[in-house]
């Protein structure tokens, strides 16, 4: 399997990218083993993988990953996987296009004690051609210190790389494993995309809609009466799984409800946006139960396919009392859309409010 590009990738949510960095750099041939993946995780994500969710998590870092291109993991053979809930497997790999672990190498270069590091890791030519551009910038800022003031992750690339995406295709490689180098270094962050959200009440409660539609009824129908509900927000898709530290931002926020399709992709993205509010400290994004529990009760549609290692791992997300039924539609290959719970439908039924 050939390694995608950066413009070929979506973008990967934060934990996946440091966990890809953390593989990287450990992995010592193509196939990486179980302990490997473990200790790659936990020096990646320690809080997440020390946490109680800590198996979620990870299952679903990984088929985040395999998602985007930068793993495979083993489909079709149950013996490559675990008997957890859900699953993890015995083994990963990475692309073909990543190389054997390398010798160091041998490089005249000087670089500054920002990267002591690269002299003795074992990285190829092509990472040290990054660092030589990454180390002149130190080079070059080393006395101004107004030229390291955090500026937006792309407008820190072109300035080192004349390549405004460059960045981004480095921060999953090893070049920023835990111990190496850091956007605080770089003096640059990745800005996260704006959440759409309408406050309501005085509450402690998010409620996010994964469709827009959806997000237009439950903020009107709760409008009159919000209850626990502090504000509706429209998680816009897989935006959300970026958008959700911005949550930071609103006042008194001590719950993330969030509603969205019953498919792979409306199971994931609740999932991964959870992991990333836990590292920003931020709460774990909770499953809007009563409103999934009603769109089960409509029939479902053509979707997509889904192993039984994979619906497990979607489904983890879900209250057990959920999982059961939602683990037959994805293995079908069906799903179930969130626009069935219609306005019509949650305006007569006032049990759904979070």
């Amino acid at each position: 399997m050939t390694a995608p590009t950066p413009e070929q990738l979506p973008r990967l949510s934060p934990g996946a990218v440091r966990l890809s960095a953390a593989l990287h750099a450990r992995a010592e041939k193509a196939t990486v083993p179980r302990a490997t993946v473990m200790e790659a995780f936990t020096a990646a994500l320690p809080g997440t993988a020390r946490g109680e969710d800590s198996r979620t998590a990870l299952a679903t870092l990984l088929e985040e990953l395999s998602d985007a291109g930068t793993l495979r993991l083993p489909h079709g053979q149950r013996n490559k996987w675990d008997a957890g809930r859900p699953a993890l497997p015995e083994q990963i790999r990475l692309p073909a296009a990543t190389p054997r672990k390398p010798a160091p190498v041998t490089t005249r270069r000087s670089y500054r004690p920002e990267l002591d590091w690269a002299h003795t890791a074992y990285l190829t030519s092509a990472h040290h051609e990054d660092l030589a551009l990454i180390n002149r910038w130190f080079r070059d800022t080393s006395n101004r210190h107004e030229f390291r003031v955090p500026i937006p992750l792309r407008e820190r690339s072109y300035e080192i790389f004349q390549d405004e995406k460059r960045l981004d295709g480095l921060l999953s490689g090893a070049l920023f494993a835990p111990g190496r180098l850091t956007l605080e270094q770089l003096g640059t962050f990745r800005e996260p995309p704006p959440l759409a959200y309408r406050l309501l009440g005085d509450g402690d409660t998010l409620l996010v809609a994964e469709n827009s539609d959806t997000y237009a009824t439950l903020r009107d129908l709760l409008t009159p009466n919000p209850g626990r509900t502090r504000g509706v927000a429209f998680g816009s898709g897989r935006a959300f799984e970026a958008s959700i530290e911005t949550v930071k931002e609103i006042h008194g926020i001590q719950r993330i409800v969030y509603y969205g399709d019953l498919d792979p992709e409306g199971l994931s993205i609740p999932a991964r946006a959870s992991v990333t509010a836990t590292q920003c400290g931020l709460p774990s994004v909770e499953p809007a139960s009563v409103l999934y529990s009603l769109l089960l009760s409509h029939a479902s549609t053509p979707g997509q396919m889904v192993s039984d290692e994979r619906a497990h791992t979607l489904t983890a997300w879900l209250p057990p009392r959920l999982r059961r039924r939602t683990h037959e539609v994805l293995l079908s290959g069906r799903r179930i859309a969130q626009e069935a719970t219609n306005r019509n439908q949650l305006a007569g039924d006032a049990t759904w409010c979070p």
